[in-house]
């Protein structure tokens, strides 16, 4: 009887680790993407002048991304859950874009997100672009 009890402690216990990996390996907007675009993104769309009306502060980049058509392509949504192709964001992050400039913006033209970002940003799109 011993056994059986022990075997039961032991599988609830593995399924209560194997849900937290779960839960932690999942992207969320507010905890992994917003402080990088706050860090990179911020001094140009930050929330008193926007540029392009884009305000990616604290709290409002969210709202401001998810499947809101892009002004510079059309028929590209800034940022489509699940479709990196398809978000006109994930262009001018990976500087992939046939329109407008790619992003980040600095003084001396564009320039591009670390490797582990940008990789960060697209997984974050794939899952589905979580809050």
């Amino acid at each position: 009887m011993r056994t059986k009890e022990t075997i039961a402690v032991a599988a609830v216990f593995a399924g209560a680790i194997a849900y937290a990996v779960a839960q932690e390996g999942a992207l969320s907007y507010a905890r992994d993407i917003e402080p990088v675009f706050a860090a990179a993104c911020g001094d140009c769309h930050g929330a008193e002048n926007p540029k392009k009306g884009l305000d990616l502060s604290q709290g409002h980049g969210y709202a401001n991304l998810l499947d809101r058509p892009s002004q510079e392509v059309k028929e590209l949504s800034l940022l489509k859950a699940g479709d990196p192709a398809a978000s006109y964001l994930w262009h001018k992050l990976a500087h992939t874009n046939t329109e407008g400039k790619g992003m980040p913006r600095t003084i001396f033209g564009a320039k591009s997100l670390p490797k582990g970002q940008l990789d960060l940003i697209e997984r974050w799109i794939k899952e589905g672009a979580q809050p």
